[in-house]
C-alpha cells in the first residue's frame, strides 16, 4: 500500500511546486506591468490585486493546495489547432497569422471571464 501512496505524494509535491512557481511569477509580472500581466495570465484586475498583495507566507500557504491553481486556457479546439499548426504553416508563410489569430481568440476568452 505504501508503494501506491509514494507516487501520489510525489505528484502532490509537484503540484505544490508548480503552484508556488506560478504565484511567484504572477506576482512578479503584476508588479512589473499589471495590464500586461492580466492579459498574459488571463486574470481579472481583482485577482491581480489580490496576488500583488500576498505575503511570502500567504504565497506558500496557497501554493500548498492539493490542486493546480492555474489552468490552461486552451479550451477551444480551434486554438489548439492554430497553436500546433505553427511549424506546418511556417512553410506557407501563414504561421504568424495563425499565431495572431490564436492570441485574438484567447484574448476574447479572457474578456468573457472578466
Amino acid at each position: 500500500m505504501s508503494t501506491v501512496a509514494f507516487p501520489n505524494e510525489q505528484l502532490l509535491a509537484e503540484v505544490r511546486e508548480v503552484n508556488l512557481a506560478y504565484l511567484v511569477l504572477a506576482q512578479h509580472m503584476i508588479r512589473a506591468d499589471k495590464a500586461q500581466a492580466m492579459y498574459r495570465l488571463g486574470i481579472s484586475e481583482e485577482v491581480a490585486g489580490i496576488i500583488d498583495q500576498l505575503t511570502p507566507s500567504q504565497l506558500l500557504k496557497i501554493a500548498s493546495a492539493n490542486q493546480l491553481i492555474c489552468r490552461f486556457r486552451f479550451d477551444d479546439d480551434m486554438v489548439w489547432q492554430l497553436l500546433t499548426s505553427h511549424s506546418k504553416s511556417r512553410a506557407t508563410g501563414t504561421g504568424a497569422v495563425a499565431s495572431l489569430h490564436a492570441h485574438i481568440v484567447m484574448a476574447g476568452q479572457i474578456a468573457d471571464v472578466a
